[in-house]
């Protein structure tokens, strides 16, 4: 008789990166570490947007993110869109 195989719970793991205009540096826009300390992702303001109802690639084309603050620069730039 086989032997039953052991069950682990999965774990999803959300990043939306986007690289900073002045530095080029890649940093995630959920993390506030890399947006000098904002959480831009407030009330689920970005994964709404992200992984909301609808039709994503709808959805992707009206994606926005308003005065995030690269940590590393501290360049401040505007995102639109999410590639997919």
């Amino acid at each position: 008789m086989p032997k039953e195989l052991e069950t682990v719970t999965a774990r999803l793991n959300i990043e939306v990166f986007v690289d900073c205009p002045k530095c080029n540096i890649c940093i995630d826009i959920l993390n506030p570490e890399d947006t000098s300390d904002y959480d831009h992702n407030e009330e689920g303001r970005v994964l709404g947007q992200a992984c909301g109802e609808g039709i994503w690639i709808d959805n992707h084309k009206q994606f926005k993110v308003k005065n995030v603050t690269c940590s590393a620069c501290k360049a401040k730039f505007n995102v639109k869109g999410v590639e997919w």
